[in-house]
């Protein structure tokens, strides 16, 4: 190892512990600043994760994401798991229905994990948890951020379809009327053809079925439906998003006095110096990024004109608009 970098990197680990030397693993590096999940712990985390997960994927409080997360947002926290001391513990208290801060019970509905429990619903007993925690000793929790968490993520689909709205001019009402059902408020779709999407946890909820689904398609998570959100860029999200994309640009390019794709003073025409020029406007306003007049001859030529026909550019400009929205530099950040 370079002495310079030794001498930098050698304060760094042991802030943490005496114990670690340069020839130690990161892995031994990063477990010596905070006490490593035990196959006890795994067992437990197993075992409530079905019950829990729905709620407890993601954030701040994502339990349930990893055993390092069990281990380093639930298990080292003393507010919710004191070692040895189960009676103490909130989430014995939480799981027994007895909880003293927000949630008297997790999970939450009728029924406490105990309960769910003695009806056999649950196979991890509340005496497991108990005889988990009276056998823990000191936990540590690491005070540095993870080195190897990833530094992009993609959009979530609530963002995505924020995004979407903002950047074509459309909203919910172009693809929502507010309807009734058994007294609630209802979203009641303006017809399947515009794809529309909507959140199941959103108010109103989406009346048809296949609205929720679209959002689940693009990694949209619900506490209702029981679905954790899914941050992955996946084959579903793909072909979700290819499909919306492509409806929704045709949707707010056909849509009267919609100024967001070409603003007062532009016109959509079949001109090339024209249609390049919307194409430089759209670089920036769908990316955040100026493209160069390189970049935008290739678009041109590569995705406008195959798409263009003698007498309708629509299909063109739909295409480069969902070329945008299917970019990476809009779907990461």
């Amino acid at each position: 190892m370079n002495r310079y970098a030794l001498l930098l990197v050698l304060p760094w680990l042991a802030s943490c512990s005496s114990e670690v030397t340069p020839s130690n693993t990161r892995g031994q590096a990063q477990a010596a600043c905070g006490t490593p999940a035990t196959s006890e712990t795994v067992r437990v985390m197993e075992g409530l994760k079905p019950h829990c997960e729905g709620c407890h994927a993601q954030g701040a409080r994502g339990y349930f994401a990893s055993a390092d997360a069990f281990q380093a947002l639930l298990v080292s926290d003393t507010r919710m798991v004191k070692p040895g001391s189960p009676d103490d513990s909130e989430l014995v208290r939480l799981l027994e229905g007895r909880g003293t801060g927000s949630f008297k019970q997790m999970p939450i509905g009728q029924k406490s994990y105990e309960q769910l429990v003695s009806e056999g619903a649950a196979t991890l007993s509340v005496e497991a948890v108990r005889s988990w925690i009276r056998g823990l000793g000191e936990q540590q929790r690491d005070p540095r951020p993870n080195r190897d968490a990833p530094r992009i993520t993609r959009m979530s689909a609530s963002q995505i379809q924020r995004a979407l709205y903002q950047q074509l001019g459309l909203g919910y009402d172009d693809f929502f009327v507010n309807a009734k059902e058994f007294g609630f408020d209802m979203a009641e779709s303006r017809g399947e053809e515009y794809l529309p999407l909507q959140p199941p946890d959103a108010i109103p909820s989406p009346r048809q079925y296949i609205s929720g689904e679209r959002y689940h398609g693009l990694g949209g998570g619900s506490v209702m439906n029981q679905v954790s959100a899914d941050r992955t860029p996946s084959p579903t999200l793909a072909l979700t998003l290819t499909q919306v994309s492509q409806r929704w640009c045709r949707y707010a390019l056909a849509k009267q006095g919609n100024t967001a794709l070409f603003p007062k003073g532009t016109a959509r025409t079949a001109n090339p110096a024209e249609v390049k020029a919307t194409l430089k406007r759209w670089s920036l306003h769908f990316l955040g990024e100026r493209f160069t007049d390189a970049q935008v001859d290739e678009l041109y030529t590569d995705v406008f004109v195959p798409l263009a026909t003698p007498t309708d550019t629509e299909p063109a400009y739909v295409g480069v608009c969902s070329y945008f929205i299917r970019h990476p530099h809009w779907i990461f950040y």
